[in-house]
């Protein structure tokens, strides 16, 4: 995961992965974008003599660069911009500059923010996906979606959702006894999904998340998945022992 290319405003778009081929990346054309400024916001730049600023509301296309794929992502949000006059000395002019920013509110369908083992089945999956759509249109739904994505990751790794409860009944399991089951068996992952689990709490009662730890929650999740599917520990850790027990001598 690259923090640097999620961002909560940008000036210009970097190059985000694409959604579909997740080989080529989106990229930006002044073309396809698009901006308007409400009438009331027009009114009051220009009682405060405003002129050079704009406030208002911006759709743009990002289209991915792979010769192959070209999928379109539809951007839209809130943008301000500035005009600026910045002396040039080769023409000994002032040229105008517009310093903009914008502030997306929706991206469909959403760049991948994290990448995934392919043994990831359907159901996480496509959790996965809707919630790289909610982090941007609805942080606090996003961390509920990454709750659900949690569920459905257990339930791929034949974590029971009935059983034994902490007060010795039993009954349904909820999400700290199914990760408290899975440490039984598959130690070492507590700590992220208990900390996924507090954060999509939050989300699901108080409607809302912070956009640092929501990444936070995504690296999480990828080193997680890295862990529990892939095993890629677990068999660094195996390709070691084997060199050890050969004390270095070449194979066969």
């Amino acid at each position: 995961m690259d923090r640097r290319l999620w961002r909560t405003k940008y000036g210009s778009f970097p190059l985000l992965p694409c959604p579909r081929c997740r080989n080529g990346h989106l990229r930006s054309y002044a073309k396809h974008f698009y901006r308007l400024q409400p009438q009331h916001v027009s009114t009051a730049l220009s009682h405060l003599e405003m002129g050079g600023v704009s406030e208002g509301r911006f759709t743009c296309f990002l289209i991915c660069d792979f010769r192959f794929c070209g999928e379109v992502v539809a951007v839209s949000g809130d943008y301000t911009s500035r005009e600026e006059d910045i002396f040039n000395p080769e023409t000994e002019e002032y040229d105008t500059y517009d310093d903009k920013t914008v502030v997306p509110r929706a991206m469909v369908p959403a760049p991948p923010i994290i990448t995934w083992p392919e043994k990831l089945e359907a159901v996480p999956r496509q959790h996965l996906i809707q919630a790289f759509e909610l982090f941007w249109m609805n942080r606090g739904a996003c961390a509920n979606r990454l709750r659900i994505f949690i569920e459905t990751l257990l339930d791929q790794l034949a974590v029971a959702r009935e059983g034994r409860k902490r007060n010795g009944k039993s009954g349904d399991l909820d999400l700290a006894e199914r990760i408290d089951l899975l440490n039984e068996t598959q130690s070492g992952h507590k700590i992220a999904l208990d900390a996924l689990r507090y954060v999509g709490n939050f989300g699901s009662h108080e409607g809302g998340a912070d956009f640092d730890d929501l990444l936070d929650c995504f690296e999480l999740i990828e080193h997680t998945l890295i862990e529990l599917l892939d095993e890629r520990s677990a068999k660094l850790q195996a390709k070691a022992k084997a060199i050890v027990s050969r004390k270095g001598k070449p194979k066969g």
